[in-house]
Parts: structure tokens; sequence; C-alpha cells
């Protein structure tokens, strides 16, 4: 929506037709006296230049727009539009994102594993404005990368910067579970929601996954775990973060799938297979419906004065106009 705060400065456009008519009765010809160079009485010689005719419209038309953008933008004109406020966060998502190198598997309609899981974990957050997003990266170790936070754009820029192998080359799927534990725990009275990406088997760490699920179930946390990736000999390839050596070779993917059920069950939680891209979409798609969009929000309205936006214009074509009269034409203005 927009508004004009001085709107009667809108009376100055009565000076373009004013100038126009005084013009038209000479009051701003410069003064010309005539000189004959023909024969008395022969008609008059002239040539007007084509190019000449342009620059001089060109020009005008600069010095025109300028004016009216001058007159618009001393009328104040201001852009309002609405924007939500949440005053809190409705409810808490925490992503436990397995980074180990078999997540670079290149199954899921070519893309890696881990690729395809940011790009549906963005479209998720993309879609729920008021609710607060964390994130645990897990290898051989996991480590708390996001606080849970309704700033979306810090979210999205940590899980891009997520490489494989950048927590070693294990899985340790029980400290990735006590992590998002432990911090999903401190969201007084804010629904907790955890959901647990991998495509492989626990290996690592201190912390027995099934333990760390119960513990996620005692403070009343929903708990989703997605078993991603395709059976049998895939391609993988990455570049270790650390000593930045690359590898590459063929990996005879399996895992089992009843152990990662037996993690979601000790959490109260659900086990869903995502075997390729379509897969994945719909278990997104049942998440989506699952995890309620829980907002506290209010909307107030915002002002963008455009003036100074106006006035740019008003020197970019008050500046054509010059250039084309006074330095192409060589006129005085």
């Amino acid at each position: 929506m927009l508004y004009l705060e001085r709107p009667s400065w809108l009376i100055l456009f009565m000076l373009f037709p004013l100038f126009i008519l005084l013009r038209k009765a000479g009051f701003f010809l410069r003064p010309a006296f005539p000189l004959i160079l023909g024969n008395w009485g022969a008609p008059v010689l002239s040539w007007r230049s084509p190019f000449t005719r342009f620059v001089r419209l060109v020009g005008t038309a600069a010095a025109v727009i300028a004016f009216f953008l001058a007159v618009l933008a001393l009328s104040g004109p201001v852009r309002l539009t609405n924007e939500a406020v949440f005053s809190k966060t409705g409810n808490t998502v925490i992503f436990i994102l397995d980074v180990s190198p078999s997540m670079a598997a290149s199954d899921m309609d070519g893309s890696t594993r881990l690729d395809i899981g940011r790009q549906y974990i963005r479209s998720f957050a993309g879609a729920r404005s008021g609710t607060a997003f964390g994130l645990v990266g897990l290898g051989s170790s996991a480590a708390l990368l996001v606080p849970p936070t309704a700033d979306h754009q810090i979210f999205l820029d940590r899980l891009d910067a997520l490489a494989i192998g950048e927590f070693g080359d294990g899985t340790a799927l029980g400290l990735g579970i006590a992590v998002a534990a432990a911090h999903g725990a401190s969201s007084d009275g804010v629904p907790v929601t955890v959901i647990l990406l991998t495509d492989g088997e626990n290996n690592a760490g201190e912390v027995h996954p099934e333990t760390a699920a119960s513990v996620l179930a005692s403070s009343g946390a929903g708990f989703y775990v997605i078993g991603i990736g395709s059976r049998g000999p895939v391609q993988v390839e990455y570049v270790d973060p650390v000593s930045g050596t690359r590898y590459s070779g063929i990996l005879e993917s399996e895992f089992d799938e009843s152990a990662l059920a037996s993690i979601a069950a000790a959490g109260n939680g659900t086990y869903v297979a995502a075997q390729d891209r379509p897969a994945l979409d719909e278990v997104f798609k049942d998440i989506d419906r699952s995890v309620p969009v829980i907002t506290s929000s209010w909307t107030r309205s915002v002002e963008q004065p455009l003036s100074a936006v106006l006035l740019r214009y008003v020197l970019i074509f008050g500046g054509i106009a010059w250039f084309f009269r006074r330095i192409v034409l060589g006129a005085v203005i």
C-alpha cells in the first residue's frame, strides 16, 4: 500500500503546463536576430540534423522525468507493509544430521544423501516462520551447531556449511540424540520435536542410542528417525575437511533397519525409511502434517519512505538532461 505524507506538494505539477504555455508564448526563448544569407526573396534554407533532434528529444524527456520525480519525492511517498512479529517461538524442531562419509553416497537421483537431506530440511524450515530450529551434527562425535533459534538464516547458513567427515568417519547416534535431548529439554513449555536423519548403524560414541532416546522420551519431545539411502553398491566421493584428501570409491550400502526402528521405539518415536527422493518427499510430508505449526505473533505496520529512492533517480535523469543539452548540444539552459 502506498500513500503520500505531503500530498499538497502535488500542486507543483501545475507548473509543467504553465511552463509549456509560457514557452510557446516566447517567454523562455533566447533573443535572436535573423541573418539572411540567401538571395532576396528566395526560399529560406532550413535543415535539421536527425541526430540533433534525437539528442534534444532525449534531453527534454530526461528533464521532464526528473521534474515529475522531484515533485513526487517532495510529496513524501511511503510504502506501508504488514509483517508478522513473533513474541515467542511456537515450537522447536531440532535436526540431527549424520555427516559420516557414507552420507556422500550419490544414490538419491544423482544427489548425495547429505545434499538431498539439506534440501528437504531447508524446504521444511521455510514453511514454518514461527518455529525455532536447532541443528546437531554427528559423526564419530556429535555437537550442537545451532541452538534452537527463530533466526532461520543462521540455522540455514550452518546447515549449508556442514561437510562430509566434519565429525570423523564413524556414526555416534547415541551422542547425537543425547545432545539434542539436553538442549530440547531446555525449551520451557514449548513443544519439541527431534528429527534424526542418518544412513548408518551406531558404531561410535559412549552413549547407547536407545538410552539417549529414552531420555529424550522422558522430556516429552516428539521423535522421528529417518533412514536415508538405498541398499547395494553406491558411488561415494568426498574431500576430507581436515586433511583435504579426496576419497572416491564404491560403498556396499547396508544398514540395520531394525536397529533404527528400536531406537525410534525407545524414544516413543517413529521410524521411516527413505530409499529415494519420492520416498523422502512422502516422509517429510508426513512429518509436516504431524508436527503442528504453533505461532505466537502479532502484526505490525512498517513504513518505508521512498523519497530517497526517487531523489536518486532525479539526480540520474537530471544528469542525463544536463549532459545531452549542455555537453552534446552546447545549449545554455
